[in-house]
Parts: C-alpha cells; sequence; structure tokens
C-alpha cells in the first residue's frame, strides 16, 4: 500500500464498538468483525485522514506491538476492498471550484460512499459534469431528464426536438407551462434549464429528424446520446440506432408504453446493435417478429397514454444510468438489455437481452470503444 494515502473512514460507514464486536454501518448494510482485543476498532479510530499506513503502524504498535506493519497494510486493504474506507488528503483542488463543492455538495456525499483509497468522490462528481449529452426529445421523458441532469451537474447538452407546446404535453412535460402553449419546445426549454443551472451550456436545435445521417451529425461531438424521441415510431429506432453506430458514441433510449416503461442501451463495438436485437428477435420469437413487421407495414405509431408516474420513474432509471456512466461508480445495467417496468407493482426487471451478431448489417464493422472510455 502507498505510504501517500491517509486511510479515512467514510463518514457513510460509521463504526461502533460493542461486547467484542465491531460494526461498521451504511447504506443500509452493517458489517460485523470480531475484535476480542479492540485492535480492529482502534485501527479504524486511527484511520481519521491525518495519518499514512506507517503512521498508523507506529501508533498501533504501542498498544499492541504483535501485530506487524504487514498485518495493519492487509487489514487497511480489506477494509478498503469492504468500502469503509477514502483517501483523506484527496481534496478538491484542481478538480471542483468552490461553486461546484456548493452546488454539489449533496452528490458528493452521496459519492463518497463509492470512494475508495484510489478513487476520490471529486473526481467522480467532475467525470458527470464533463460529459457531453445530446438529448434526443424534451418531450415527456425529455423534459425531465433536461432538469435532472443540470441537477446532477451535467453541464454540456444539445437538446434536439422540432415540436411545439400543446395543453396535453402538461400532465408530464414539467419543463413547461400554459404560457409556453404554441412555442418551440427546445427554446423554451433552454430558457429554462440557463436560468436553473446558469453555468450549463445548452443548444438547442430545433428540428425533425428523419435518418440515420441526421442523427449521426447530430451527435458525433458527443459521449452519450439518450433517445426519447417517439415519433415516427416505426423508424426512430433504426435512425438513432444507424447515426450512432456510424458515430461510435454510446446510447440510451426508452419510452413509456401504456402501463409499462421501457429502456435500453447500446455500445457500438462492445453490445449488440438495435439491428442485432431484431435479428435476435426473428430467430427466438417469430409471433413477435411477424407482428413488428405488420406494425411497420401499418405504419403503427403507438398510443398516446404517457402518465405521470411511469414517467417519472423512468426518467429516475435513465439518470441512475448515466451517472453509472459516466462515472464508473458501479456497472451499467441496460447495455444489451431491455429494462421493463411496469405500473401495476413498479418492478424492473429484464424484458429481453441480445448480443452482438458478427454479421450485423450495421454494426459488424463498428470499432469497440478504447478502454476507460464513457463510449
Amino acid at each position: 500500500m502507498s505510504n501517500d494515502v491517509h486511510p479515512k473512514v467514510k463518514n457513510t460507514a460509521p463504526v461502533f464498538a460493542l461486547d467484542g464486536t465491531v460494526y461498521v454501518g451504511g447504506c443500509g448494510v452493517v458489517s460485523n468483525i470480531e475484535d476480542p482485543d479492540g485492535s480492529v476498532h482502534y485501527v479504524l479510530a486511527l484511520a481519521d485522514g491525518t495519518r499514512t499506513p506507517t503512521e498508523i503502524h507506529t501508533a498501533m504498535a504501542a498498544r499492541f506491538p504483535h501485530l506487524t506493519r504487514e498485518e495493519i497494510e492487509e487489514a487497511l486493504s480489506a477494509f478498503d476492498a469492504y468500502g469503509f474506507l477514502e483517501d483523506g488528503a484527496r481534496t478538491s483542488d484542481g478538480v471542483l471550484d468552490d461553486y461546484s463543492l456548493r452546488r454539489w455538495d449533496r452528490n458528493l456525499w452521496f459519492f463518497e460512499a463509492y470512494a475508495a483509497l484510489a478513487n476520490d468522490k471529486y473526481s467522480m462528481q467532475r467525470r458527470l459534469q464533463d460529459i457531453r449529452i445530446a438529448l434526443l426529445g424534451v418531450g415527456g421523458l425529455g423534459s425531465h431528464l433536461l432538469y435532472d441532469l443540470a441537477a446532477a451537474g451535467v453541464q454540456d447538452i444539445r437538446i434536439v426536438d422540432f415540436d411545439t407546446i400543446d395543453l396535453s404535453n402538461l400532465n408530464r412535460q414539467i419543463i413547461y407551462n400554459e404560457a409556453d402553449i404554441g412555442l418551440p419546445k427546445t427554446e423554451v426549454a433552454q430558457r429554462r434549464i440557463k436560468a436553473f443551472s446558469p453555468r450549463m451550456k445548452v443548444e438547442a436545435v430545433q428540428a425533425r429528424i428523419g435518418s440515420g445521417e441526421d442523427v449521426r451529425r447530430l451527435v458525433e461531438d458527443r459521449d452519450l446520446v439518450i433517445a426519447v424521441v417517439d415519433r415516427p415510431t416505426m423508424s426512430i429506432a433504426n435512425w438513432v440506432n444507424a447515426g450512432c453506430v456510424a458515430a461510435g458514441v454510446r446510447f440510451l433510449a426508452g419510452g413509456v408504453e401504456t402501463k409499462r416503461a421501457i429502456y435500453y442501451g447500446v455500445v457500438p463495438g462492445e453490445t449488440g446493435c438495435v439491428e442485432c436485437w431484431r435479428r435476435h428477435v426473428a430467430e427466438t420469437d417469430p409471433v413477435s417478429a411477424a407482428l413488428l413487421d405488420e406494425k411497420r407495414r401499418l405504419g403503427f405509431e403507438g398510443d398516446n397514454a404517457a402518465f405521470g408516474p411511469l414517467v417519472t420513474v423512468l426518467t429516475g432509471c435513465i439518470l441512475a444510468e448515466v451517472v453509472r456512466i459516466a462515472t464508473g461508480i458501479s456497472p451499467p445495467v441496460a447495455s444489451g438489455r431491455l429494462m421493463e417496468l411496469t405500473f401495476d407493482d413498479f418492478s424492473i426487471c429484464e424484458a429481453e437481452t441480445w448480443s452482438r451478431q458478427p454479421d450485423c448489417p450495421v454494426c459488424a464493422s463498428a470499432a469497440t470503444p478504447p478502454s476507460g472510455s464513457v463510449g
């Protein structure tokens, strides 16, 4: 273990000692460690962010001379692996300014739970602030997502929509109000979010997507695309898929279907794409494939059901996936998987999964993203 670190028990991992056992709590889980001589409790007390591993061993030796430096380091490494420690020597200097520290203070408390000796909470917030997102659609899901992405700290978003605000939008499109009826959604959304988060770069594109090439041009300089545009139903998924794969940009997509909400993710060159998914369905579920073909033949556009609670919960699911992708605090859950949430009990499950097909005409030649890239 490097002697440059200063192990510190996290505020999110409180330590208690009782009857020869140490309990470390936090996040709804309590770990218990047998400690008949009190050495475990003492080493955790010394890990307050002011001492190096060598200094912790020196202090321990006064009470527990039989413990070696190697044993102390092994204990600290184990506590780090369990998620109890962060590096008290890490600061926000050069990572976040005072404004960011104040505005996203509660985020930092959350990210502390995922910090470790080698990974600090300030860098997690910085990665979230640095990600460049294209948000396709600022309707029901898009208007929620735009607010929530801004609140989380994302600082660079391109919003794309062609529509104007209608009275029927206002049961779930929270960024608009009745005075905005008839105005372009992108114009109003940009104005509201700039007032909410003045530092944020919000580029508004008033445009109707009509092809994969349209999508490619809109997203090629982005790190992540969120596609929550729902018309034309039978074509938009193909266009988003083709454009993002051509640009080599990861995307998330989702929507509400009456009583259920769904979302999925595609990583070009790594997961299967939408065309791979369709081919998988054709091979494994001929009935669904036939129904899909019939919908496409009839130009099916779906229903107009869009209920606020489903929109709100799905927004949270997609935002959580964005945070996992941007920060790396835990693996994405929707890559190459269709996740489904049902209104009746709000249970979330994997509805479908698929793999990359080597002969896929859309993504077969897509390059695998570089290691460590958000893409």
